[in-house]
């Protein structure tokens, strides 16, 4: 059926409007997920990493350029966040397949602090 689901079609025209997948898997989540503030309208994107303290707790967001010897990382945020005026809240992957090339880019230590939890699938 022409222009039936996540395509819209004018003319000889197709976009697809789907949604790019970022994990193969997902295995398992932190409970409770985490609460992230910010100034409203921020963007916090799918996969980048957390630590999270306690359930439903304040999240701690890792740079893409952290530098920190060794950190605590509790997970990677299942999908993008976009931060309200009062907050969000984020479900935290704590095991899975993440396909590392759609998703936020990660600092080598941070990387390190969840590898063997999180698999890192490249090249998809």
């Amino acid at each position: 059926m022409k222009g039936y689901g996540n395509s819209f079609v004018g003319g000889r025209e197709s976009l697809d409007a789907g949604k790019t997948p970022l994990w193969l898997s997902v295995d398992e989540t932190y409970p409770g997920g985490c609460v992230l503030t910010g100034s409203a309208g921020t963007v916090i994107p799918a996969g980048t990493a957390v630590k999270v303290s306690k359930p439903g707790g304040a999240a701690t967001v890792y740079a893409s350029d952290d530098s920190s010897p060794s950190p605590v990382v509790t997970g990677l945020l299942l999908e993008d966040v976009v931060i309200g005026n009062a907050g969000a809240t984020g479900t935290v992957v704590t095991k899975g397949q993440y396909l590392a090339s759609r998703g936020a880019a990660l600092a080598a230590n941070v990387r390190a602090a969840v590898e063997g939890r999180i698999s890192f699938v490249e090249g998809v």
